[in-house]
């Protein structure tokens, strides 16, 4: 089953292109594999991220994601089933 997941979270630290460079190269080594994709915007110290995949590969990222000490204030917005 797939589906989408929509959250926001606020960057713990100043969100500086380097740091983006690594967030977007890390999430482009292992999302693929994982059959996940998704897009990811950040304006400011808001990111904002849609990921789509299978659902235990998208809930394990996000729990990941959760977790991340460069990120704050996750919220879920949305998760749906997908077809």
């Amino acid at each position: 089953m797939l589906v989408r997941l929509l959250y926001a979270s606020r960057a713990a630290e100043p969100v500086t292109p380097e740091l983006l460079s690594a967030i977007l190269r890390r999430s482009r080594q292992h999302n693929p594999a994982q059959g996940i994709t998704g897009v990811l915007c950040c304006s400011g110290d808001v990111f904002l991220q849609v990921l789509e995949g299978g659902r235990p590969a998208v809930n394990r990222l996000y729990a990941r994601i959760v977790a991340d000490p460069r990120h704050r204030d996750a919220e879920l917005l949305a998760y749906e089933t997908i077809v």
